[in-house]
């Protein structure tokens, strides 16, 4: 009798499991990325707008499971490589801080800066969303919790002004070259001992201040001390970095099936915390001497993506 009654439950257990597989199905998509912050810009004077975020074209590729729970209605979870971020550009008056010099003193100039970039953050993503099908329509909406895997940024900056006691010009220019995760605080003695194509050194009121040819993510905060008395900020983690490692996101898109599992999808994806450290916030515009001016932005992430796949 109890053999019979294994044998039963043994039965019924692999039914349930069969019929369970029946309503779970597999996904894959790739396909390009519009991303860019959406964040207020810094003014200038007259009320214009001295920053831009804009587009770039980035890529993203996910694959998952589809939970069939009826004919047209379930919800999928899936794990997603996506890039996000922002080209980013800055034209207007400006405050130069140079905190690394030969003596240790701090030089300032004002001016203009002009800052071009493309920031890109790659991240690790998990989207879980619902869907209701509609003849060959299927519209789709959840939520996604996404973890930073990379962050960096390329571009070019150039500043021209004079310096703030003697007038004297100073112009300057270098590359863009940021890994906001690898990146470190670059120490001045540190800086001396690269080798020479790698710095320059430039004049400013009698200050010899050294400027990386290809600036790093944290070479406008040299030394820990300038980091700490330009900021004003009482305690400063060396640990801290520019974007943040975590992001929530709500997610809509629709997609139409060419045949029973080839499809081509749109989603719009919008980020609902601030993906920038506040310690790095500043205005580029002011300064109060050698203290800059704090800044309290949200920045989101914010991402259209078009996509190819199939589910079956």
């Amino acid at each position: 009798m109890k053999l019979r009654l294994y044998f039963l439950l043994f039965l019924v257990c692999n039914v349930c499991l069969v019929s369970q597989a029946q309503d779970i199905g597999t996904t894959f998509r790739v396909g390009l990325n519009a991303p860019q912050f959406l964040g207020p810009s810094e003014k200038g004077a007259d009320g214009s707008d001295l920053e831009d975020f804009s587009t770039f074209t980035g890529f993203h590729v996910a694959g998952g499971v589809v939970f069939k729970l009826l004919d047209h209605y379930g919800f999928k979870a899936e794990i997603m490589y996506t890039q996000k971020g922002s080209r980013y550009s800055y034209d207007g008056p400006s405050t130069y801080i140079f905190t690394a010099s030969r003596s240790g003193e701090y030089a300032t100039a004002v001016g203009t800066r002009t800052i071009s970039q493309r920031v890109t953050n790659s991240y690790l993503e998990i989207p879980v969303t619902g869907y209701m099908k509609y003849g060959k329509f299927e519209l789709n909406a959840g939520v996604s919790v996404a973890f930073l895997a990379s962050s960096g940024a390329v571009g070019d900056m150039v500043f021209s002004g004079i310096s703030a006691i003697n007038n004297e010009q100073v112009e300057f220019a270098s590359l863009i070259n940021h890994n906001y995760r690898r990146d470190n605080l670059e120490f001045t003695q540190n800086i001396l001992s690269f080798q020479e194509e790698f710095f320059r050194e430039i004049t400013v009121d009698g200050q010899q201040v050294l400027l990386l040819t290809e600036e790093t993510a944290y070479a406008q905060w040299t030394d820990a001390d300038a980091f700490n008395g330009v900021f004003g900020k009482p305690e400063v983690r060396l640990d801290e970095k520019v974007y943040r490692g975590l992001d929530f996101a709500i997610n809509a898109g629709v997609s139409y099936y060419i045949s029973e599992g080839l499809f081509f999808g749109f989603t719009a994806s919008y980020g609902l915390r601030d993906v920038t450290n506040p310690y790095f916030e500043y205005s580029y515009s002011e300064s109060r001497g050698l203290d800059r001016v704090e800044r309290s932005d949200t920045d989101r992430n914010f991402v259209l993506m078009g996509s190819v796949g199939f589910s079956f």
